[in-house]
C-alpha cells in the first residue's frame, strides 16, 4: 500500500519574476535636464536654468538611488545628471560668449563716435592733448569785430584737419570769456570731411552781449564739447 502525499499548495509569487516598479524621479531629471539644455543656448533667457537643472540634480540623484531597490530608472537618472551639468556649463559658456560680443560691439561702436569733453578752462582751445578730436580742430579767431550798422560782433573761426582714417563730421561747443568771464557760448560744425581735408569755419555761431565785449581787454573762445562721427 503506498503512502499518500498530501499535495503541496504554491504560494503566490513563488517562482514567478518580481515586476519592476515605477520610478518618475529619474524621469522627471531626465526631462529637466533635457530642458535646461535646450534653454542653456539662449543667452540671457537662460537664467531659468538654474532651477531646471538643480532640480533635475536632485531628481536625478534621488532617482538613481531608487533604481537599485525597483529595477527601473537607472539610465534616465543617470542622464538626468549628465544634461543638468552640461546646462550648467553651457549657461556659463553662451553668456560668456554673448557679453564678449557686446563688449566688443561696443568698442566698434565708440571708435565710430569719438567724443570728448573739456571744462579745465586751462587753455585757450580746451585742453585734451591726448584726444584724437581735439587734434583735428583748433580756434584761429576769436575777436570782436564791426558789424552791419557799426555794430560790435564776436566773430569765431574754426579751422578743421581731418587727420582720421575715414570721413569725419564735426561739432565743437564752446564759450566766449571775456576779461576771465563768461560772456557767451559759441558752436561750430564741419559737415562730411575726407581723410586729410581742412575747412575753417568762419561762421561759428557765437550768442553774445555786444555790451559785455566791445570794451574787454581779452577774449578767449574756450572749447567745452568737441565729437565727431563717421561714415
Amino acid at each position: 500500500m503506498s503512502q499518500q502525499y498530501p499535495p503541496q499548495t504554491q504560494q503566490p509569487g513563488y517562482g514567478e519574476p518580481q515586476q519592476p516598479g515605477s520610478n518618475g524621479l529619474a524621469t522627471t531629471a531626465l526631462v529637466l535636464g533635457i530642458i535646461a539644455v535646450v534653454v542653456s543656448f539662449i543667452p540671457v533667457v537662460n537664467v531659468v536654468v538654474w532651477p531646471l537643472a538643480i532640480l533635475g540634480l536632485i531628481f536625478g540623484a534621488i532617482g538613481l538611488s531608487k533604481a537599485g531597490k525597483v529595477r527601473k530608472g537607472k539610465g534616465a537618472g543617470i542622464t538626468g545628471l549628465i544634461t543638468s551639468a552640461v546646462a550648467i556649463i553651457m549657461f556659463f559658456a553662451m553668456n560668456a560668449l554673448f557679453f564678449s560680443a557686446v563688449d566688443k560691439a561696443s568698442e566698434e561702436l565708440d571708435k565710430s563716435y569719438d567724443s570728448t569733453t573739456v571744462g579745465d578752462g586751462k587753455s585757450k582751445t580746451g585742453g585734451a592733448k591726448d584726444s584724437e578730436v581735439m587734434k583735428d580742430f583748433k580756434v584761429t579767431k576769436c575777436d570782436v569785430v564791426t558789424g552791419d550798422f557799426d555794430i560790435k560782433e564776436m566773430a569765431v573761426h574754426v579751422e578743421y584737419v581731418n587727420k582720421g582714417d575715414r570721413r569725419y563730421s564735426y561739432l565743437v561747443e564752446g564759450e566766449v570769456l571775456a576779461d576771465g568771464k563768461k560772456v557767451g557760448d559759441f558752436m561750430s560744425t564741419a559737415e562730411n570731411l575726407a581723410k586729410g581735408q581742412k575747412f575753417t569755419d568762419k561762421d561759428a555761431g557765437a550768442l553774445v552781449n555786444a555790451d559785455e565785449i566791445k570794451d574787454a581787454k581779452k577774449l578767449e573762445c574756450k572749447t567745452i564739447e568737441a565729437s565727431r562721427t563717421d561714415f
